[in-house]
Formats: C-alpha cells, sequence, structure tokens
C-alpha cells in the first residue's frame, strides 16, 4: 500500500470521526434550543444536491460559530451524560484493575498449592521407595536364612 493511499485512508477515518461528533453536537444543539426557527428548504433542493451537501451540513454551523464555542455549548447541554459516560468508563477500569488483582492472588495460590503438592507427591514415593527396598531387603534377608 503506498504512502499516498495510507494518508487518504487515514484522511478519511478522520473526517467520518470528526462528522459523526459535529452532527451529534449540531443534533443537541438544535434540540435544547426550541428558539431557532426550522426552514423546509429540502422540499425545493434536488437528490443530487442534497447528496452532494450533505456530508458538510454538521460542519456549516462553524461558519458562523467557532468550533471550541460549540464544542463548550454543547458541554454544558450535555454535561451530565458525558460526566455519566466517563463515569462508567473509570469504573469499568477500576473493575478491570481489581479483577486483575484478584487472577493475580488467586494464580499465586494455585502455585503455592502446585508446590505443595509436588512436596506431598515427593513425600510418598520417597516413602514408598523405602517400603520397596526395606522389602527387598526382607525379602533377600529372608532368602539368606533359608
Amino acid at each position: 500500500m503506498s504512502p499516498g493511499a495510507i494518508v487518504f485512508v487515514w484522511a478519511v477515518m478522520i473526517w467520518f470521526l470528526m462528522y459523526m461528533h459535529a452532527d451529534r453536537i449540531q443534533q443537541s444543539i438544535a434540540y435544547t434550543s426550541s428558539e431557532s426557527d426550522e426552514k423546509d428548504e429540502g422540499e425545493n433542493k434536488s437528490c443530487i444536491a442534497e447528496s452532494v451537501v450533505e456530508p458538510f451540513v454538521p460542519f456549516l454551523e462553524t461558519s458562523s460559530t467557532p468550533w471550541h464555542v460549540l464544542e463548550q455549548r454543547y458541554y454544558s447541554l450535555n454535561k451530565e451524560r458525558l460526566e455519566e459516560e466517563l463515569n462508567s468508563l473509570k469504573k469499568a477500569s477500576v473493575d478491570i484493575s481489581l479483577m486483575e488483582h484478584r487472577i493475580r492472588r488467586i494464580a499465586a495460590a494455585l502455585e503455592v498449592e502446585k508446590d505443595q503438592r509436588r512436596a506431598l507427591e515427593d513425600r510418598m514415593y520417597a516413602r514408598v521407595s523405602t517400603t520397596e527396598s526395606e522389602g527387598t531387603n526382607a525379602a533377600s534377608n529372608l532368602g539368606e536364612v533359608i
């Protein structure tokens, strides 16, 4: 893939994200401001003109009002909802860190259990081998006696 194609794909992705955000801002401001007069201009436009202009409609408001002012207005109108969304992300990250801590504790306990099991098995095998060697010695001693 050529560098030009990569830049083009990146630009399209950035434009799409900005378009979605600008559309969300415009819808939020239009929903909350009931004093704005909406005009029926769409009825007289042709389908081709609408398809050409539609990708730029959310950005039209920035021609009269700077982007940062729209962002401030959007934030002030949706402050509780945005903070609630961010808090849920914070809570999720805290939950994830708690789960990771618990997993580490369980993994450490599992390693301790493995070590204890191995030690027990070693002791059991040592007893079995000593009893077998004692049994062989006793059998050989018994054979010598007879």
